[in-house]
């Protein structure tokens, strides 16, 4: 059986570190201005990271579901991945019509 300090542990150290990580450099980066979220492709950089950023951990959190048995909350998780996803689509797609 597969305890607490072997799958879930590691899920929060990884996305609890990285997280405060990446939260860190985008603080610095829109500090910098090297992100302007007034235009309309930098905008859209910003939506990319964040998703990247959630997906990866959406993923990670769905395989370790699966690899405890726990169905229910490995296709709930699957399901806000797909939402996600959309969601990010739509956007690029918005801000593609902007553009050109």
């Amino acid at each position: 059986m597969l305890d607490f300090s072997r799958t879930w542990l590691p899920y929060i150290y990884l996305y609890g570190a990285g997280g405060v990580i990446f939260i860190i450099g985008m603080i610095i980066i829109l500090r910098a201005r090297s992100l302007k979220q007034e235009r309309v492709r930098h905008n859209s950089w910003m939506h990319i990271l964040i998703f990247g950023l959630l997906y990866y951990m959406s993923i990670h959190g769905f395989f370790t579901f699966l690899a405890l048995g726990q169905l229910l909350f490995a296709g709930l998780i699957a399901l806000v991945i797909i939402a996600l996803s959309v969601n990010l689509i739509m956007i690029l797609i918005k801000n593609s019509k902007v553009v050109a």
